[in-house]
């Protein structure tokens, strides 16, 4: 299970109110952590290379297991990303529990860019969602 601590502002699910901190633990069955690098190389006629690090990102990119449309769950999903989308921060714990953390790390979506797909054939949904760490 992964915990998410947020602050719920939008599309609240039944038992949250505006603005309460909300603790809650997903069932990711993809977390994938990714480190890149932005900067430049420049090479002085003498042939000796300076190097810039403009900025180091960490991503993460995860995706939920199979939620049955309608059910609670599928609320709070909804209810996390509503809350996150124009850029709030919220706490991210891909490894831990509401009981133990691990390793909380503070993160804000990265570009708004998350997926609800309906499996072929079945009636689950699964989102993919990407945040960036701060």
């Amino acid at each position: 299970m992964s915990v998410f601590n947020y602050t719920a502002t939008r599309r609240l699910s039944p038992g949250t109110n505006s603005m309460d901190v909300v603790d809650r633990e997903f069932r990711l069955v993809s977390k994938r952590r990714k480190e890149s690098a932005k900067g430049k190389q420049n090479t002085a006629l003498g042939g000796a290379t300076e190097t810039l690090l403009y900025r180091s990102e960490v991503t993460y990119a995860c995706t939920t297991g199979l939620i049955d449309p309608g059910s609670m769950l599928e609320k709070q999903i909804v209810e996390f990303l509503a809350s996150v989308q124009a850029g709030e921060q919220f706490n991210f714990d891909r490894e831990g529990s509401l009981a133990q953390a691990d390793e909380v790390v503070s993160c804000v979506m990265f570009s708004n860019n998350v997926i609800e797909e309906k499996e072929a054939g079945k009636k689950f949904h699964r989102y993919a969602m990407t945040f960036r760490e701060n």
